[in-house]
């Protein structure tokens, strides 16, 4: 078993596991009335853990082609499992078809693809020494800032949850890449900060209404 997590396959292998783990994770603390809801049904937190997958096993590897394709591959991999675990148990616990469930889940999965393709890049980038690498590494702390600004609209135990699940998170990623390379500080901290902004924005002027519009049609 251990020969098979050391191997190539093992890297799709894990990012598999793990999107079903935490897919089946989601929706159980979706279905948790109370701050825990919000946290199961936000996006952020979940994809920074695919962030993780994505950046872990892309580490030593000496192309940054070879580097952005396993990189992608295994973002790709954890969001398409962490995606059809999450609405299969949606199916389960809400009684509904499993035409219901599909019609939930395709979207996403049709987002996954150029997704992963940018989340892959991104992880694969944060090995780089240097700003880009300072900011590429900042980027998924910056697109939890408009969920973090949400869940404290929703209630302070929502938002206390979800500040705690994305700071035990960025602390993970800082350690594994401060393990492998230096960090400024200072760079990473202000592209979050100037990054979170635009993020922030886009959130709430587009994505937001993108959601309720497709809300209104599924009926939801």
């Amino acid at each position: 078993m251990l020969s098979i997590f050391k191997s190539n396959n093992g890297v799709w292998l894990k990012a598999f596991i793990g999107g079903v783990v935490f897919g089946i994770l989601a929706q159980f603390l979706r279905q948790i009335p109370g701050a825990l809801m919000y946290l199961g049904a936000s996006t952020a937190p979940w994809v920074f853990v695919g962030f993780l997958f994505s950046y872990s096993t892309s580490r030593g590897v000496h192309t940054l082609r070879k580097t952005i394709l396993i990189a992608t591959g295994s973002i790709l991999t954890y969001l398409v499992a962490w995606i059809v675990s999450y609405y299969l148990l949606f199916v389960v616990c809400e009684s509904v078809t499993l035409a219901d469930g599909w019609n939930n889940a395709a979207p996403w999965l049709f987002i996954t693809i150029p997704a992963s393709l940018i989340i892959g890049t991104i992880a694969a980038l944060s090995h780089k020494r240097g700003l880009l690498g300072d900011v590429s590494i900042a980027i998924p702390l910056a697109w939890s800032i408009p969920e973090i600004l949400d869940s404290l609209r929703e209630g302070l135990m929502d938002g206390i949850f979800f500040i705690i699940t994305v700071s035990i998170l960025a602390l993970l990623l800082i350690k594994i890449v401060i393990n492998e390379r230096q960090v400024n500080v200072f760079a990473m901290l202000t592209s979050v900060v100037i990054l979170g902004v635009l993020g922030t924005a886009l959130y709430f002027l587009v994505w937001t209404k993108l959601l309720n519009g497709y809300s209104k049609l599924q009926g939801w």
